[in-house]
C-alpha cells in the first residue's frame, strides 16, 4: 500500500509498506478520507516529542474509513486510556500512563487499529454524516475536554485567542456550554467565520474565561493580560512563558492546562458534529492527495484552514 513516511523535520515521503495484517481485536480501516492539522503542521516543521514514534514514522492521525472486515464507516482516537493506572483510577483518563504509542499513520491507503484504541474509541460513523466532518472527532473531543478543564458554564464571557480550526471548535464547544463567546484576533474573514460557530469578535478584554488557541508565547501572555480578575486562563498549547505573579496573587487568577481527549469526550464530539448545529465542513477548505501534503504543509495558502488529503 502507499503511506507517507515522517523521516525528520520537512522530510515526508511517499512510499510502498506492506498492508498491515490485523490480530485479535485489531481493526483494519481502508481510509476514505484523512485531514491535516496544526499538530500535524508543527511536527512536519520541527518533529514532536509526543506524537510521533521511532523514525521513520507513520504520519497523520485524523481520519474516517471504512472497517475491511464488516464494510462500516468508523472514525477513530488516536489512544485509548488503560483504565488501571493511578490517573485512570483519579478519573482523568487523558493523563493515563499508557496512552504510548499514540495512533498515526492515517495519511496512507490503509491503517491499523490496535485492540487497545478499537475497544475503547472506535466508532461507527452516523448515516448521512460527511465522512471530511466525521474526522473532526479526535480535535473536537479535545477541545470539548478544553472546555471542562476551563469549567465554563452559562451567562460566562469566554474569549477565544485565535480563530484557526482549533479555535473555532472551541467557540462552537464554549457556546454550547451557554457561554458568550468572544473571538479575539485573527485575519477579517476567519473573523466573520467565527459567527458561525457562535462567537462574535471581539477584544476579549474583562472575560470570565480566556482560552488561548494561537500556541505563541505572545498569545499566552495576552490571555493572562485579558482574563478578569479571579478568572479562568485556559493554556491550550504548549510554550514556555513568564507569568505576571503579581495578577496570579493577587487578583486569584485560575491557570489551568488542557491535554487530550477521553472516551466519554470522543463520543460527545461524534454526537455534536452529527448534530449538524455548526457548519463543521467550512473549516475544511482544501483537498489534496497523499503526494501533495508535503507541499502544503510547507507552504499552507492563505485562506487554509484544514485539508481533506485523499489516497
Amino acid at each position: 500500500m502507499k503511506a507517507l513516511l515522517f523521516h525528520g523535520p520537512g522530510d515526508l515521503r511517499l512510499e510502498e509498506v506492506p498492508t498491515p495484517e490485523p490480530g485479535p481485536g485489531d481493526v483494519l480501516v481502508q481510509i476514505e478520507v484523512a485531514l491535516t492539522d496544526g499538530t500535524d503542521a508543527k511536527a512536519f516543521r520541527r518533529g514532536h516529542p509526543v506524537l510521533l514514534g521511532d523514525l521513520p514514522s507513520p504520519f497523520g492521525h485524523e481520519f474516517c474509513g471504512v472497517d475491511v472486515a464488516t464494510g462500516r464507516r468508523v472514525v477513530a482516537a488516536n489512544s485509548a486510556p488503560c483504565g488501571r493506572c493511578a490517573p485512570c483510577e483519579r478519573g482523568q483518563e487523558e493523563l493515563c500512563e499508557n496512552l504510548q504509542p499514540l495512533l498515526n499513520g492515517a495519511y496512507a491507503e490503509f491503517l491499523l487499529v490496535p485492540e487497545r484504541i478499537s475497544a475503547r474509541n472506535l466508532l461507527p460513523v452516523p448515516d448521512g454524516l460527511d465522512s471530511k466532518v466525521a474526522a473532526m472527532v479526535e480535535p473536537l473531543a479535545c477541545c470539548l475536554h478544553g472546555i471542562d478543564r476551563a469549567e465554563v458554564g452559562t451567562g460566562q464571557t469566554v474569549a477565544i485567542l485565535g480563530v484557526g480550526p482549533i479555535g473555532l471548535m472551541l467557540c462552537a464547544a464554549a457556546r454550547d456550554a451557554g457561554a458568550n463567546v468572544i473571538a479575539v484576533g485573527g485575519r477579517p474573514e476567519r473573523r466573520a467565520l467565527a459567527s458561525e460557530f457562535g462567537a462574535a469578535p471581539g477584544d476579549g478584554r474583562g472575560a470570565d474565561v480566556v482560552i488561548e488557541a494561537v500556541g505563541s508565547e505572545e498569545a499566552w501572555r495576552d490571555a493572562v493580560g485579558l482574563v478578569r480578575p479571579g478568572g479562568t486562563v485556559l493554556f491550550f498549547g504548549g510554550r514556555e512563558m513568564a507569568v505576571d505573579t503579581f495578577r496570579l496573587h493577587y487578583e486569584e487568577l485560575t491557570l489551568r492546562g488542557a491535554f487530550h481527549h477521553t472516551p466519554a469526550k470522543v463520543r460527545a464530539a461524534l454526537a455534536f458534529l452529527a448534530s449538524g448545529a455548526h457548519p463543521w465542513h467550512r473549516l475544511v477548505t482544501h483537498e489534496v492527495g497523499l503526494d501533495g501534503v508535503a507541499t502544503l504543509l510547507a507552504d499552507p495558502p492563505p485562506d487554509y484552514l484544514k485539508a481533506a488529503v485523499y489516497p
